[in-house]
């Protein structure tokens, strides 16, 4: 064998050692947690509320809620921390150019113990028109992973989301609302979960209540959260939830006050995790509300 084959053969091993031992390092690189936390009136309703209200951050319980909510296109941006912050994120919605309700939001977690991670998700919700009790609703991320540069990162990942929510009206004239949706299909890393909900008003809607339960796609049967939604005051609500997770004998819960103004709206949560870390979770944001 030619000293000039031999050093082909040896740059071809060389290539495909180094291939092989970046593909095994990007299947490494996980997204962090702080990437899919809740925030907002999700992180309040502790991960759950299929058929509750709120405001954008429903995309991420059922995105058929979308069409519920008040009609009104909107700027907004949050964060998050525990022992510090880690997660910022910003976002447009869109209920009155067309029919169907639309969210967009980026988020980019904040490197400290975690790598720095970025997603994009899209969210649309629509209600039938000839079944008008009815909404349905579709969502889609793409995550970036181990961003070493604005534009460069080491893995990927797509998951997508899907929802129905629909109203029983009912001889007293107190609704009942029904949600089921499923979030987290196709993600490589972590479980699909599945959210049945029902929820109700009272006193004249002062009060919402809703109850959910929740499905682990790899584990079954997760928890159940009740939570309850309170008009305070003209522009104040509160909101509240309390969940068990019965396989790890583990109470949770998430609270929140929001101000909505006429054009201003402001948020801020403070929440126990469905894990064994007892730090609390906040989370806080604003959001430009233009109502038509």
């Amino acid at each position: 064998m030619s000293f000039k084959l031999k050093k082909i053969i040896l740059v071809q091993f060389c290539f495909s050692i180094l291939f092989i031992s970046h593909s095994a390092f990007a299947d490494n690189v996980k997204p962090s947690a702080a990437l899919n936390v809740p925030t907002s009136s999700f992180a309040a309703g502790s991960g759950a509320g299929a058929s509750a209200p709120g405001d954008a951050s429903v995309m991420d319980a059922n995105p058929a809620i979308l069409p519920a909510l008040k009609k009104q296109y909107s700027v907004f941006g949050g964060t998050s921390w525990q022992n510090y912050f880690d997660l910022l994120e910003a976002g447009v919605f869109d209920s009155t150019t067309t029919p169907v309700a639309m969210v967009i939001r980026g988020r980019q977690t904040i490197p400290n113990e975690t790598s720095r991670d970025r997603s994009f998700k899209a969210a649309f919700g629509y209600q039938i028109p000839a079944i008008p009790n009815l909404s349905v609703g579709l969502s889609g991320e793409y995550q970036q992973l181990g961003l070493t540069d604005s534009w460069q990162w080491q893995n990927s990942n797509y998951r997508m989301g899907a929802g129905l929510f629909y109203q029983i009206n009912t001889s007293w004239q107190q609704p009942f609302f029904l949600g089921l949706s499923t979030n987290g299909l196709f993600d490589k890393y972590n479980a699909s979960i599945i959210d049945v909900g029902v929820s109700t008003v009272a006193l004249n809607q002062f009060y919402t209540l809703n109850a959910d339960v929740l499905f682990d796609s790899k584990n079954g049967f997760q928890s159940v959260i009740g939570g309850v939604n309170i008009l305070a005051q003209t522009f104040f609500e509160l909101k509240g939830s309390v969940g068990y997770n019965p396989k790890n004998e583990r109470f949770f819960w998430g609270s929140g006050i929001f101000f909505k103004g006429p054009l201003l709206h402001l948020y801020y949560t403070l929440v126990k995790t469905d894990s064994d870390d007892t730090t609390l979770r906040q989370t806080a944001g604003v959001e430009l509300a233009f109502s038509l």
